[in-house]
Formats: structure tokens, sequence, C-alpha cells
């Protein structure tokens, strides 16, 4: 399951807080490596999407999962250095009687057992799951859908919790000016923190870079030279237009940010 260095700012990750953290992946300054045993759990949740459209779909919802061409709905922006995929959209059955045709937006996620799964409902989405709610506030923003269908299972048992939201727009506009920032910055932001023994800097991958001056990997978008132009590429100050195939390994004019 290890795919690298994802190319965009995904919408998904704008929730986090730190905003250097969020620059060092967009600008691969180190690839996190995982254990077969964790990027297995990673993939529970994308196999588990054909079972939740089951779901819906078995209780009448009509669901929408790829768009005229057969692909993922997807919203994009910064020159097409940030985006992210939507799960599908769905309309209730008419024995729900909603006033008005409404269009949901899907979130489907997994949880194991515990308060990551049952705060959910007793909390809400927005104080339980602040950054899924941060995701699915852009793409209701970008794709001008008001509400989103979030639907979350519990590993361990199969529990299912459902929660109708309603989408901030504001948020979503914030979050895309954010990732445009972030794309755009030839500098990295302020840290979260100055202490790397603060919780959120020790859990960091990135840690040993922000703080303790650890050399970043060595590829083109970890460069100083290199720049996010339009339609998701990259250019270079000394060598114009980067080839994509050539961006992983750079060149000997590497000059680390």
């Amino acid at each position: 399951y290890e795919q690298g260095h994802r190319n965009h700012l995904g919408a998904s990750t704008l929730g986090e807080p730190c905003w250097r953290k969020l620059w060092y992946q967009f600008r691969w300054v180190k690839q996190e490596h995982f254990d077969g045993r964790m990027m297995r759990l990673f993939n529970v949740g994308h196999s588990a999407e054909p079972r939740f459209v089951a779901y819906l779909k078995g209780i009448g919802f009509d669901v929408k999962e790829f768009d005229e061409d057969g692909k993922q709905f997807r919203i994009m922006g910064a020159m097409g250095h940030y985006g992210g995929s939507l799960d599908g959209m769905c309309k209730a059955p008419e024995r729900y009687q909603l006033t008005e045709d409404i269009i949901f937006l899907n979130e489907f996620k997994t949880n194991g057992t515990g308060k990551g799964f049952t705060d959910v409902d007793d909390k809400g989405l927005q104080k339980a799951k602040p950054m899924h709610y941060a995701q699915m506030s852009q793409y209701g923003y970008k794709m001008g859908l008001c509400f989103g269908l979030y639907m979350i299972e519990n590993k361990n048992d199969s529990a299912i919790i459902i929660k109708i939201v309603e989408l901030d727009w504001n948020l979503g506009a914030q979050l895309e000016k954010k990732a445009t920032e972030i794309v755009f910055s030839k500098e990295p932001p302020p840290r979260i923190s100055e202490n790397p023994a603060m919780q959120c800097c020790q859990w960091c991958a990135y840690t040993d870079i922000c703080h303790k001056g650890e050399k970043p990997e060595k590829n083109c978008r970890s460069c100083r030279n290199a720049t996010p132009t339009q339609d998701a590429t990259w250019t270079c100050s000394l060598h114009g237009l980067i080839p994509s195939e050539f961006i992983k390994t750079g060149c000997n004019d590497w000059l680390p940010i």
C-alpha cells in the first residue's frame, strides 16, 4: 500500500492546526514510512467505502459515486496543487419527506472502539472530529452543497453512527485560502510551538527537521530553487519547467529549504 509522497496538498489534511507541518508535507522534506500492519489499517477505510454505499442504497438512498466521466468527484485550487476527492453524493428517499430536494455530501470513515467513535454521537461531529468536518466543509463550499451525510463504522463491532451536518462554507473558504498560502510560501510558516517537548511536536514526523536541524530529503520540491506553477507543475529558477519524473530525485544544484 506504500504510495510515496502525495503530489497535492490534500483537503483531508487542512484541518491540521500546524501550518508548518502541512508545508513540510507539501514540500516533501521527509517521507513517512509505516510497517505493513499500519498500511493495512489505513486501507481499511478505503475498502469499506463500497460497503457504505451498499448500506445507503439498501435503505433507499440514491447514491452517486462518480461524475459523468466515471471518475471520483474532485475539488481543486491553488493552480492544481490543492484538492481532494469526495466519497460521493446522495439523496434521501421520499419517505423522509424532506421539504427541499437536498443533495447530501457523503463522507465515510472507520474508527476503533472508544471515544474516537462514541464522541461523534456524544459531542457532535464538529467537536469530535474537527478535521473531518473541515474536510467536508471544503468539499461543500467548492461543490455548492449545504449538508453532509457523515457515516462512521466501528471496526471492532460494526456499529454505525450517521450524522447529518450543516456545512460551513466560510470555513471551507478560509481553508482554501490557507492551502493557497501554504502552497506558495517560500519560507516555512511559524511553528505551532517553540517547545519540541509539546505533545503535538513529539508525535510529529517532522520534529527533527523543525526543531533539531535535520537535513531534508533531497528532491526538487524540497529545494529553494523550485516553485509550484500552473496545472500542478513545478518550475526551477535555474533549469525551467521540471519534468514530473525528475522531481523525486533533484539535481546537483539542490539547495535545501
